[in-house]
């Protein structure tokens, strides 16, 4: 999993067809529940990149996606915000929600 910052997070998400970014912090219990199902995620959609944002350690990157609640994953398509995923979900719920726009999708 790519660990993403306000240094290099434009350049993941517009170099990247598809982009899945976790907003997290290592005190946030949802975010620890949630960490191996994005770990899972990553292994089965191919031609999509994942990546993590420690939200305490980029507060104004965190800040410009309006972040006031944690875990939120942003899903970008060429580079463009496309959806949002607040708070714990299914793995199915997501895995659902990234393959609208990278097309692999099996159940």
């Amino acid at each position: 999993m790519n660990t993403v910052s306000e240094e290099n997070f434009e350049d993941f998400v517009k170099k990247n067809r598809v982009a899945v970014v976790d907003f997290w912090a290592p005190w946030c219990m949802p975010c620890k529940a949630l960490e191996p199902i994005i770990e899972e995620l990553e292994k089965e959609m191919n031609g999509v990149a994942f990546g993590k944002v420690n939200v305490d350690e980029n507060v104004p990157l965190a800040r410009k996606f309006g972040i006031m609640s944690i875990p939120t994953i942003l899903i970008f398509l060429n580079g463009e915000e496309v959806d949002r995923i607040i708070g714990y979900v299914s793995k199915e719920e997501i895995k659902e929600r990234i393959a609208r726009y990278s097309g692999n999708f099996s159940p």
